[in-house]
């Protein structure tokens, strides 16, 4: 190649390209020593004159959609250059396909010459070695994809571990100085946060928390992390001239389960390291890692807004109802719309009975309604208050523990169930073997009940295990009662207060009301365990509660 004598003076376009994502070796690859590499080439080659060095740092050579690459081609094809210098085949691009048809099609028809430094290749030199050309093409394909497989296996690997691989913390958050997998709280942000889920919780709608939002002059999150944070980042989005809060800004925020300090990665992905279409997974594919960093929120905080997302708390003439998005009716299960027929008494409505005339008005009075639900709320609080007593009493109680096995109801329901299901497979058999089931029909029963054996035994376990470290399980169960003793001294119930406690009122005939407490699930194990303590060492004191407070707040 060096011999070659060359009358025509050519204008060459140094290519230089180097990608992380690739592969490709930082100290042997960098842009630098490529360029180093290609100017001492051209010493001995004072035929070619460089008119433009274009670079590509930070691209993968897995597809030419690259800037330097394009600006490239485009002083070819407008006749500004005809000559390309590159270092190696593998800095032209990684795509075996594409790089030959460049090689051997479209540059030769475009007269352009081609200079693979290392590869000492030149497109001049007669008798090329396409074969070795073409082999060489392919290991630089593949090499990538090898890359490719690694990386996400790494990936994978860091994500299951709880550590984060995104380049940057999410709103609320930032990267820790200390070890950039880990996150720590922006107490700047997160208090913005913690504002919009609050003005969630007294009743603001979307639109009313961006409103107050732009109004207090708080930066947009992309804003923020632009101005205040000082990082470089990019949208997709159409960016007016003063970013402003949007509902569906606020909308992902409150639906953000991150808040609550789990880690949710791995929710896209694409095809493989060519094609670079996102993939949005299913949420079941998910990588979750529970206690990740401190929350912003608390569970039920981020549960009871995603309550209020799901409900229709439209503001009437006099504002927000006490009660709005949390009535339904206890038959159809549709919202309760408030109507007033003289603007001065409200009424709670079926709103099925109103527009398809499928249920009855199922007619309550606001009045009544609010002054049954304040009352109910307040009593069981007060029953809240003794159940904690009582606890703190069973705590010091001595009770063995195989008592304890013995005497749990819920275990022996579980263990009657299971002995049905083996009964059940026992005549299972007995049909194969008479042929009255063919296999397949056998297999599939089998199968069946094989499952729901398997559900008992982990639910007997689970039982188990809560059984023998009672006190443990109770200690756990108090800490839902806090959410409800913060009140213990309110005589009145505002807003706030009432979506903290309560998940949905339901309105019946004859106007039964019946209100849906959150934690009831807790509740009712809380008793199921104090019974089962009361059988294995009876006391009047727990007794009492189960036969009075505990069993009327059930109920």
């Amino acid at each position: 190649m060096k011999n070659q004598i060359l009358k025509k003076i050519y204008r060459a376009v140094v290519y230089l390209r180097l990608s992380d994502e690739d592969g490709d070796n930082r100290e042997s690859d960098s842009i630098s020593n490529q360029r180093i590499l290609i100017h001492s080439f051209l010493k001995s080659h004072p035929e070619i004159q460089v008119v433009k060095e274009c670079v590509d740092d930070g691209y993968t050579g897995t597809n030419f959609n690259r800037p330097g690459f394009q600006e490239m081609l485009r002083m070819l094809e407008e006749g500004e250059a005809d000559c390309i210098i590159v270092k190696d085949l593998s800095r032209y691009g990684r795509d075996f396909s594409g790089v030959l048809q460049y090689v051997e099609r479209i540059l030769p028809k475009m007269g352009v010459r081609l200079i693979l430094v290392n590869d000492n290749y030149d497109s001049l030199t007669p008798n090329r070695d396409f074969l070795t050309l073409r082999f060489k093409s392919l290991i630089n394909d593949l090499y990538p994809a090898d890359t490719s497989k690694s990386v996400r296996s790494h990936l994978y690997v860091k994500m299951t571990a709880g550590q984060c691989v995104a380049p940057f913390a999410f709103y609320g958050y930032l990267k820790s100085e200390e070890d950039k997998h880990k996150l720590v709280m922006d107490e700047v942000a997160a208090s913005v946060v913690r504002d919009i889920y609050h003005m969630k919780m007294q009743g603001y709608s979307l639109t009313d928390i961006s409103e107050e939002l732009n109004r207090r002059g708080i930066l947009t999150p992309l804003r923020y992390k632009q101005v205040y944070l000082k990082q470089k980042l990019k949208t997709g989005f159409r960016l007016t001239e003063k970013p402003v809060w949007m509902p569906t800004m606020v909308r992902r925020i409150l639906l953000d389960e991150r808040y609550t300090g789990v880690l949710i990665q791995g929710k896209t992905t694409t095809p493989n390291h060519k094609v670079k279409v996102v993939i949005h997974k299913e949420e079941a594919e998910w990588i979750r890692y529970e206690n990740a960093f401190e929350p912003v929120i608390n569970r039920h905080q981020y549960e009871v807004v995603g309550n209020l997302m799901k409900m229709d708390t439209m503001r009437g003439a006099k504002g927000l109802a006490l009660l709005s998005g949390l009535v339904k009716c206890g038959d159809c299960k549709e919202s309760m719309v408030l109507k007033s027929p003289d603007k001065v008494h409200h009424y709670y409505v079926c709103s099925t009975s109103l527009y398809e005339k499928q249920c009855s008005s199922h007619s309550i009075s606001e009045k009544k309604l609010v002054g049954a639900v304040t009352e109910a709320i307040l009593h069981y609080i007060s029953v809240l208050m003794e159940l904690k007593e009582i606890l703190a009493y069973v705590k010091t109680a001595s009770i063995p523990r195989q008592r304890l096995l013995e005497e749990d109801k819920k275990l022996e329901m579980l263990e009657k169930e299971s002995q049905r299901i083996l009964n059940i497979k026992v005549k299972l058999y007995d049909s194969f073997a008479e042929e009255i089931l063919d296999r397949t029909e056998f297999e599939t029963f089998k199968a069946k009940y094989d499952q729901s054996l398997e559900e008992i035994r982990q639910a007997m376990e689970c039982q188990q295990k809560e059984i023998r470290n009672l006190q443990e399980t109770l200690e756990k169960q108090q800490e839902w009662l806090e959410y409800f003793l913060e009140y213990r001294d309110r005589t009145e119930v505002d807003r706030l207060m009432l979506v903290n406690l309560v998940k949905r009122i339901e309105v019946y005939e004859q106007k039964r009301i019946i209100i849906h407490f959150w934690f009831e699930d807790e509740f009712e194990k809380v008793l199921g365990l104090l019974e089962t303590v009361n059988r294995a060492k009876p006391d009047r004191k727990v007794e009492a509660f189960l036969k009075g407070k505990g069993a009327e707040a059930s109920a």
